[in-house]
């Protein structure tokens, strides 16, 4: 299992309803690909730096989940085929490995 996070865009006419109902459905694709959702966060509505589909606007949210590494693309084409959402990144999230430095000779 490897974590992952999750930021998502929705149109500019989604507000908080439409927020949970996204939230809801995004933890129950996760769930279909046998992941756990660990957390999320709703960002709000924020101007968007240039317009996407006509939207100026954007209702964002974000995720944490783990899932297999194997189940990531088809989570990822599940979300592209979801109309109500304009703009999304999946990424992985590492732990970047702490090198230890020599001591000084």
């Amino acid at each position: 299992m490897r974590k992952y996070e999750l930021v998502w865009i929705l149109g500019s006419d989604a507000g908080e309803e439409q927020g949970t109902e996204s939230v809801e459905k995004i933890s129950s694709l996760v769930a279909d690909v046998g992941g756990e959702l660990s957390g999320t966060e709703v960002w709000g509505k924020r101007t968007l730096a240039y317009p996407i589909q006509k939207n100026t606007e954007g209702y964002y949210l974000q995720a944490n989940f783990e899932i297999d590494g194997v189940k990531a693309p088809e989570l990822d084409r599940a979300l592209g085929a979801d109309q109500s959402i304009i703009r999304h990144l999946l990424v992985r999230d590492e732990i970047k490995p702490v090198v230890a430095e020599e001591a000084a000779e």
